[in-house]
């Protein structure tokens, strides 16, 4: 207790915020009264057991009651949620992110909202669509929230304090209902925004006054900087810099960012406290050079401690400037800690400074520790701390040059140790790549472009030509950096192993027991105990099927997406959503891998592809190029889309066997399951110019039981369909054309008469689908409806005896 003060009120107040957030819940702000009150009283008792209980209950019940704002916020900007465009007023209260795709995230402080003219006066009612705007009578209501408005195109010159205007949509945070999707919601409660808002161009945002005050002066000097650095190193090279000193990663392209992230060095990337204490010691290092020439000074002052006071307010002023990230905040409060520690002459221990960082930080923002760079920028250091010194041990008698690499090599071993459960569970991959990438990255990036780019920005403002030079060399370094990055991300990655929540808990246990536990004898069997339990559960489960068909209709937005489990343990993945105006969305790395992963799926045997739109095609394009594929099938129906060319040639580059599958294909066995392939008929006329109609139909039987999967076929080529005595009879439909009118005729759904059928559509998508006709006619054959707008990820279970099961276990929407 003595040895580790912080230890039971951190560990406390973390387990209160976990225990919080996994309930939902939180405690009443009395109880905390009423313990601390206790906890008063104990230090006058006797003994320490009860004084050490009431201060574990205070901290644990302050962790819960602490992120009632967040849980349980006041109605706010909930009430003005509207479908249709409102006018809003607000004002920026954090520096706007940029994001990869060109466009940025804008947070506002929501002072008022305008509503047009409507024949009623209540909040949210359709106004009338001639309806005007306040200067002619619209309805003006004061306002109070946190929006989070997102920009689709361009990133607007924007700084904290600024008041804009904008017009759109009020909408409420969704999560999509998939399997291994984050808790969209949650994650933005957690930054106090509970409605969110989308506009397509920074143009959209007009700035009506600017803000003052000094975070938008120290917005402006980032702004400056930026600027400085695209004009002097445009490109690649120059987006990487503005991520490194600046935190600004937007700019950097996609394929250099997952290269980053493929060979394990994608922490450099982000201000962390690698870069924030080499910033340190260089300047610290730089002053000392200068400032002991002068006797005066080293006669009458203790140089070094005066000078590590002195670099303080340099590195807390780069905190603000660099956006204030967590890991950041974090290693200024350790050397903050440091320091105050050498001044007081007191034993520095970098394991109670890191309680303290911690501490401090979840004091004053404790929703902070959902936060994926606070987790990961602290168990990084709490494996360097602990795992480094015995690692390092068998090295102290080698040779300098040998013994400095291999320290670097484990000092990285112990880093991804550490993050190793949580990166798998977050990324749903593990690279031990890093190891030897680091060796090369960190001198080139931490001890070269970092260095020469911050002297860079600081010269910028007194001598720009030196300056450029400066910036110039940590611009060839990062070249030098992006060319070993590119090569070492080819490097296979560990991608069976997708840990679960429990796991997580697991390997922060045992970090807790290598640190905390005493003596040496209990600390490693219990360690190698949790080591041995986390090695288990890492083993893959067995792929063999039940004897049952298994189809999760996957809720991917305003695209289509089903995973069938076959009888034999076989899986096919039927389309792969997108995004229907073709504008890539990263559908496919951002749910379809999550969701594969979270439902142990290793390996796709069979690709179907229904027709070329992106809607149905951008996600399988992703896993052809990033997954296991066995078979690739598709109609044979002509295409020269791009995206469907680029999918033609990653088969042939990957070897991937490529099926022919129409109506002209007799039906054949996959996965111990019938395939019946209906439609497109091969010389039967369709519209040429519509894929829709050309889409590939099929009937996946087993036993008595049997799904159709329709694509988006229209009425068109239904009749023909009808016309030919085709037998369409099935168990489970999958409505043609995400419910559109002009599908799911009256004929088709009696020829086809399902016992149940699942729509796949996006929430408020923009087409208005499913169309109210649609649901009328499945209404009026009594046909019970699912939706993955409204119902989430829809779950079919189809016995051999011809039982279906249908359910909706990843979450309602309500």
């Amino acid at each position: 207790m003595l040895e580790r003060p912080l230890l039971i009120p951190l560990a406390s107040l973390i387990a209160g915020l976990c225990t919080a957030d996994f309930l939902g819940s939180t405690f009443p702000s009395w109880s905390v009264a009423a313990l601390l009150a206790t906890t008063l009283i104990t230090c006058f008792l006797p003994g320490r057991f009860s004084y050490l209980l009431s201060i574990t209950m205070l901290f644990f019940v302050q962790g819960g009651a602490a992120l009632k704002p967040f849980l349980t916020p006041d109605a706010g900007l909930g009430s003005f949620v509207t479908e249709q465009p409102v006018r809003i007023q607000g004002v920026v209260d954090q520096r706007p992110e940029g994001i990869a795709n060109g466009g940025a995230r804008v947070y506002l402080q929501v002072e008022r909202v305008t509503f047009p003219q409507a024949s009623s006066g209540a909040v949210g009612s359709s106004p009338n669509p001639k309806g005007s705007w306040e200067d002619h009578g619209g309805r003006v209501k004061e306002a109070t929230g946190r929006l989070l408005v997102q920009v689709d195109q361009g990133r607007p010159r924007l700084g904290t304090g600024d008041r804009v205007l904008l017009e759109s949509r009020i909408r409420k945070p969704r999560s999509l209902g998939i399997p291994g999707e984050s808790d969209y919601p949650r994650r933005l409660a957690y930054q106090g925004v509970f409605a969110t808002a989308f506009v397509r161009s920074s143009e959209d945002l007009v700035l009506v006054r600017a803000g003052d005050g000094w975070r938008r002066q120290v917005d402006r000097l980032a702004a400056s900087l930026a600027g400085f650095i695209s004009r002097t190193v445009p490109g690649t090279e120059g987006a990487v810099l503005k991520a490194l000193l600046l935190g600004d990663a937007g700019d950097i392209p996609r394929e250099v960012s997952n290269a980053y992230s493929l060979s394990g060095v994608n922490h450099i990337l982000s201000i962390s406290g690698f870069h924030v204490s080499i910033i340190f010691l260089c300047l610290y290092q730089g002053l000392f050079l200068l400032v002991r020439r002068c006797e005066l000074l080293a006669l009458h002052l203790n140089l070094r401690g005066t000078l590590l006071v002195a670099c303080l307010p340099v590195v807390i002023f780069y905190l603000f400037l660099s956006g204030a990230a967590p890991a950041t905040q974090r290693s200024v409060l350790m050397i903050a800690g440091v320091v105050a520690a050498l001044h007081l002459k007191r034993e520095v221990d970098p394991v109670n400074s890191l309680m303290l960082a911690a501490s401090a930080i979840l004091c004053w923002a404790p929703q902070t520790i959902f936060d994926l760079s606070f987790q990961l920028s602290f168990l990084a250091i709490w494996g360097l701390i602990v795992l480094t010194p015995p690692l390092a041990a068998p090295c102290a008698t080698l040779p300098a040059p040998l013994r400095w690499s291999l320290l670097l090599m484990i000092a990285s071993a112990a880093a991804i140790l550490a993050t190793l459960v949580p990166v798998a569970y977050y990324f749903h991959r593990v690279s031990f790549i890093g190891l030897l990438a680091n060796l090369a990255i960190v001198p080139l990036l931490g001890y070269g472009a970092v260095v020469a780019g911050f002297a860079a920005l600081g010269l910028s403002l007194l001598v720009p030509a030196p300056a450029e030079l400066l910036l110039r060399l940590a611009a060839w370094l990062v070249g030098l950096s992006d060319q070993v990055i590119l090569y070492f991300a080819r490097a296979p990655a560990i991608t069976g192993y997708a840990p679960v929540m429990l796991d997580f808990l697991l390997a922060c246990l045992l970090l807790c027991a290598v640190t905390f536990l005493r003596p040496r004898l209990w600390r490693t069997l219990v360690s190698l105990a949790l080591l041995l339990i986390l090695c288990v559960r890492a083993v893959p489960a067995g792929n063999g099927g039940d004897g049952q068909l298994r189809v999760d209709f996957l809720s991917v937005g305003q695209g289509d997406a089903a995973l069938v489990r076959l009888p034999d343990g076989k899986r096919m993945l039927v389309d792969g959503g997108g995004r229907a105006g073709g504008s890539e969305e990263r559908v496919g790395e951002r749910l379809l891998l999550p969701a594969l992963w979270r439902l142990g799926v290793p390996r796709i045997d069979y690709l179907v592809l229904t027709h070329e739109h992106p809607d149905h095609l951008q996600g399988i394009l992703y896993l052809a190029q990033h997954f296991e594929i066995g078979e690739l099938w598709r109609s044979g129906a002509p295409s020269y889309s791009r995206e469907y060319l680029e999918l033609n040639w990653l088969a042939a580059a990957r070897g991937i066997p490529v099926r022919t599958v129409n109506g002209a294909t007799p039906p054949f066995t996959a996965g111990a399951a019938v395939v019946e392939p209906l439609w497109p008929l091969p010389g039967i006329p369709s519209a040429p110019v519509d894929a829709n109609e050309r889409s590939l139909v099929f009937r996946l039987g087993h036993g008595q039981s049997s799904v159709l999967f329709t694509g988006d076929l229209g009425a068109q080529s239904e009749q023909t369909l009808l016309a030919r005595g085709i037998p369409l009879r099935s168990s489970v439909l999958k409505v043609g054309h995400h419910g559109s009118r002009y599908a799911s005729s009256d004929p088709f759904l009696s020829a086809v008469s399902p016992r149940a059928a699942v729509i796949s559509a996006g929430y408020g998508n923009p087409f208005h689908l499913p169309a109210p006709s649609t649901l009328q006619r499945l209404q009026r054959h009594g046909i019970p409806v699912y939706r993955t707008d409204l119902d989430g990820t829809v779950e079919a279970i189809c016995g051999a005896d011809g039982t279906v099961v249908l359910s909706t276990p990843w979450g309602h929407f309500n």
